[in-house]
């Protein structure tokens, strides 16, 4: 298969590099100096958790024409990007697939509307990490495997398709029939832990830390279920579900509290929320939009969100 990645930060230089291990033709599509280092150096990954390093020579290019023929293209770029890349996606209509692995809870109807109908899959990558330089510092996160579905649910052949391909790239992939809810549920709970961690200076190990801190994030994330459910679909995945709606309260507050103290939770959570302030402000922006539309009352995550919001100024106004 023909595939383009579109986004060279830590989900598309991982994705694109075991894609490439596993037989695949992978071109890169970066910019600025990301592209100068894959070209340089390959994508170079190190595991966290086994201490594995490897570096992968891909094709790269800064630029996707029109009339380029890729079999799929995977998007694996920060929210605050989606608005660059994706009218040079619609305006090359010879990729039939475009895979989307991001955060984006607004749902796939204004996707499709700008690239047209039946191109569209959603997805959620199983890892997380941080770009240092020109490596790519990750881990695969056990509780969240890869998960994709197209977006009305369909069992086709083209998803079968690109689960078995992810599984052939050593990728633990599970599909889900409903990816707009899946995807607005998750929104919520990123948010509320990156507003949380923001709150805590940054730091996941201080979250952990402080109870009261703790709860404010555990009931975040409880509100913006409740959005969820108001706006008629069903909170997926059954996990997060499960803990943060039907297990007694102690328990999720244990569960987070001793994640939150290991050392890679700095890695999956906040080194990455520190660095994408601009990314999580706009994916709150996106929770309000549809916490107004709810009429749901949610006074601790409207918290966590401005939380996010003020960080994210401070950043900029830093010289």
């Amino acid at each position: 298969m023909k595939i383009i990645v579109c986004g060279a930060g830590v989900i598309g230089t991982l994705y694109a590099a075991r894609l490439k291990a596993a037989g695949c033709d992978v071109t890169v599509l970066a910019r600025g100096s990301r592209l100068v280092d894959i070209e340089r150096h390959g994508l170079v990954l190190h595991n966290l958790t086994t201490g594995e390093r490897s570096s992968t020579q891909v094709a790269v290019t800064g630029q996707l024409h029109p009339n380029d023929h890729y079999d799929l293209a995977l998007v694996a770029v920060r929210r605050d990007q989606l608005s660059v890349v994706l009218p040079v996606l619609a305006s090359n209509k010879n990729i039939p697939s475009v895979l989307f692995m991001l955060n984006y809870p607004s749902g796939s109807a204004a996707l499709i509307q700008s690239l047209g109908p039946h191109r569209v899959v959603l997805g959620f990558p199983g890892a997380g990490g941080t770009l240092d330089g020109n490596v790519v510092q990750y881990a695969m996160i056990a509780q969240q495997p890869t998960t994709i579905g197209e977006p009305g649910g369909e069992r086709t052949g083209r998803l079968r398709t690109l689960i078995g391909i992810l599984r052939a790239s050593g990728l633990k992939v599970q599909s889900d029939r409903n990816m707009d809810a899946w995807l607005m549920a998750h929104a919520f709970f990123i948010a509320s832990i990156c507003g949380a961690v923001y709150l805590a200076d940054g730091s996941c190990g201080r979250l952990s830390r402080d109870p009261t801190l703790l709860s404010l994030m555990l009931d975040g994330v409880s509100q913006g279920f409740s959005v969820v459910r108001a706006l008629g679909q069903p909170v997926h995945p059954f996990a997060l579900n499960l803990l943060f709606t039907r297990l007694p309260r102690p328990f999720a507050a244990g569960y987070w509290r001793r994640f939150f103290a290991r050392p890679i939770a700095e890695f999956i959570f906040a080194r990455h929320a520190l660095h994408a302030c601009a990314e999580m402000r706009m994916l709150a922006a996106d929770c309000r939009t549809l916490l107004a539309k709810s009429g749901v009352s949610a006074p601790a995550f409207i918290r966590l969100s401005d939380a996010i919001d003020t960080y994210a100024t401070a950043s900029r106004e830093k010289p």
